[in-house]
C-alpha cells in the first residue's frame, strides 16, 4: 500500500512541466543565457526568464537555487550569477511581480499589465493560481515597440542563404531617398562577409545587425562587435552607393524549462511545477515590437528536503547574421538572435 501511494505522489509531482508546450526539435533554439553555447545557428535569447529566476532566488527561496542530489549545471550556475538583471532595462520596458499564488494576485497582474502596456498575458490563464501552503510565483513581461525615424523602402522579394523560397526584405537601394541614410550608423565594414550596422529608432532604442557565421555564444559575439566598432577607422556614415537589405521577421516561440522542474530545491521542500518563457518579435520597414513573458510557479514537494575603406558597401543581411536589441540609454542587450534558416523566423 505504501508503495502505491509513493508511486501516485511521484506521478502527480512530475506531471507539471510536461503539460507545457515543448520547443520544436527543428525550430529555433531558445537559449537560457546570453553566454550559452550555440546548439545551432538558428537561436534566440531574451532576458525575461532571468528576471523571474532572479526574483524566485532572491525573494522566495532567498539563496542560490540548486537541486538536491544534483551537480549544478553550467546553465543553472549562470542563472544564479544573474547574468541579466532588470537594471539593464528601463522601468518602462518591463513588468514583474512575485509572491504567493491566488486569484487576487492573478487579477492584479492582469490589471497592471493593462494599465502599463495596454496588453494581456498569453500565459497566465494556463497556470494554477489557487491558494495553498508553499505555493509561490514569479512573473515578468518585457514589452517594447519601436519605429524607425523614416520608413525604409520595401525591397524585391529575395532568397535567404540561397534558399529556393523568396522572402520579404526592406532597406535602402540606389533608388532610395537620402533621408533614409539617417536611419542607421555603420559600426564597421571589413569586407563583404564581415560588417555591422546600428538601426536607429524614434525612442532611442538600438538595433544592431552583425553579419557573421560565428557559432560562439552571443555574449562573445557582442563583445567582438563592440571591439570592432571601437577599432574601425572607416566611414561610419551611410553614403551614396551603399545598400542595406534586411528581412522581415515574425517570431512566436515558447520554451518550457522542464530541466528545472519537478526537482526539490536544496535546503527547502519546494520544487518548480512550471517554468516557461514566450517570445514574440515582429520587424518590418516601419519598425517592430517585442513581447516576452516568463513565469516560474513553485509548490511544496511531496518529498522531504535534502540539504546539501570608401567604396560602395553592401550591408545585405541575406545570409546568416546576428541581431541584438538594446534599450534606450543602456549598453547591454536584452535580446539576441542568429538566423540561418529564415523560414523559422517568419510566418
Amino acid at each position: 500500500m505504501e508503495k502505491i501511494i509513493l508511486i501516485c505522489l511521484t506521478i502527480i509531482l512530475f506531471a507539471g512541466c510536461a503539460t507545457q508546450a515543448k520547443p520544436k526539435e527543428d525550430g529555433i533554439n531558445i537559449l537560457t543565457l546570453m553566454s550559452s553555447p550555440a546548439k545551432s545557428n538558428d537561436r534566440l535569447w531574451i532576458g525575461t526568464f532571468q528576471l523571474v529566476f532572479n526574483d524566485m532566488k532572491n525573494n522566495i527561496i532567498k539563496h542560490d537555487i540548486k537541486f538536491a542530489g544534483e551537480k549544478q549545471t553550467r546553465e543553472l550556475a549562470g542563472l544564479n550569477n544573474e547574468e541579466f538583471t532588470s537594471d539593464m532595462l528601463n522601468a518602462s520596458s518591463f513588468y514583474k511581480s512575485y509572491g504567493k499564488t491566488s486569484l487576487t494576485e492573478k487579477s492584479r497582474i492582469e490589471q497592471e499589465l493593462e494599465q502599463k502596456f495596454n496588453t494581456k498575458s498569453d500565459i497566465i490563464n494556463s497556470l494554477d493560481w489557487s491558494e495553498g501552503k508553499g505555493k509561490y510565483y514569479a512573473y515578468a513581461m518585457i514589452k517594447k515597440d519601436f519605429e524607425f525615424p523614416n520608413e525604409f523602402d520595401k525591397l524585391e522579394k529575395s532568397s535567404f542563404n540561397n534558399s529556393s523560397k523568396k522572402y520579404n526584405f526592406f532597406g535602402i537601394n540606389n533608388n532610395s531617398k537620402r533621408k533614409l541614410y539617417g536611419n542607421l550608423n555603420v559600426l564597421f565594414y571589413k569586407g563583404k562577409n564581415d560588417y555591422a550596422v546600428e538601426l536607429l529608432t524614434k525612442t532611442g532604442d538600438k538595433i544592431y545587425l552583425y553579419k557573421t557565421n560565428s557559432n560562439k555564444p552571443f555574449k562573445s559575439i557582442f563583445e567582438k562587435m563592440e571591439k570592432e566598432k571601437t577599432n574601425y577607422k572607416g566611414s561610419k556614415k551611410f553614403i551614396d552607393g551603399d545598400t542595406l537589405k534586411i528581412p522581415d521577421m515574425n517570431i512566436d516561440e515558447t520554451r518550457s524549462y522542464k530541466e528545472l522542474c519537478n526537482k526539490t530545491i536544496e535546503g527547502t521542500n519546494i520544487y518548480f511545477s512550471d517554468a516557461l518563457e514566450t517570445i514574440k518579435l515582429e520587424m518590418d520597414n516601419k519598425g517592430g515590437k517585442v513581447k516576452s513573458e516568463a513565469v516560474i510557479m513553485a509548490k511544496l514537494s511531496a518529498m522531504p528536503p535534502i540539504h546539501k575603406k570608401t567604396i560602395p558597401r553592401n550591408f545585405n543581411f541575406d545570409k546568416t547574421f546576428v541581431m541584438f536589441l538594446v534599450d534606450k540609454d543602456k549598453k547591454d542587450p536584452y535580446l539576441a538572435l542568429q538566423i540561418r534558416d529564415l523560414n523559422k523566423f517568419t510566418k
